[in-house]
């Protein structure tokens, strides 16, 4: 297997990673800070309805509403967050054992 192909396998396996550990850190969140969840959602609609109220045409607005939820919203913070924790991780371990090979 050459190089570009693992890295192409490694950055899809480390976005797969992060959807998995997303969701586990909004349910550990739900279960242990219940009150904290729901202000995360309380504030996500509020994004949500600020975003809408800024004066866009009704066909671009109709998708958005379409695309954007407040579930989505908090889920996709919790994707990022741990997208941005996993790659501190990995630069951590390059640091410790390394750099990664270079072709």
């Amino acid at each position: 297997m050459s190089v570009f192909s693992a890295r192409y396998f490694l950055s899809l396996g480390n976005v797969f990673f992060s959807l998995i550990l997303g969701a586990l850190a909004l349910a550990v969140c739900w279960y242990y800070l219940p009150e904290f969840t729901l202000s995360l959602f309380k504030y996500a609609g509020s994004l949500r309805e600020w975003i809408f109220n800024q004066g866009m045409s009704a066909k671009y607005e109709i998708m958005l509403r379409a695309l954007v939820d407040d579930r989505q919203v908090v889920y996709m913070g919790f994707v990022l967050f741990s997208r941005f924790m996993v790659s501190l991780l990995l630069g951590f371990m390059y640091w410790l054992f390394g750099t990664p090979p270079q072709d």
